[in-house]
């Protein structure tokens, strides 16, 4: 596992634009693992069954599925 959080996004998802966009607001640092709809990998789909994006996986297992919660969590991380 990384010592950065991971997360998944889709560029022309809107969610995972505004996960992104917070996450480069707040200057935390992650990796940013850009999936393809029709062939998700399967590391996204063992963290997220839904299989929808965006996803983050923080480095103690811990599992954002929802974007205003990433948005929320990386906003925190900046305070």
């Amino acid at each position: 596992m990384t010592d950065f959080p991971i997360l998944y996004t889709f560029r022309r998802c809107p969610y995972a634009m505004r996960a992104r966009m917070a996450v480069a607001v707040s200057g935390v640092a992650v990796e940013l693992r850009e999936i393809m709809l029709r062939d998700k990998p399967l590391e996204m789909l063992e963290a997220s069954p839904k299989g929808t994006v965006p996803v983050l996986v923080l480095p103690d297992g811990k599992v954002l599925e929802e974007s205003i919660d990433i948005m929320r969590w990386a906003l925190a991380q900046s305070d």
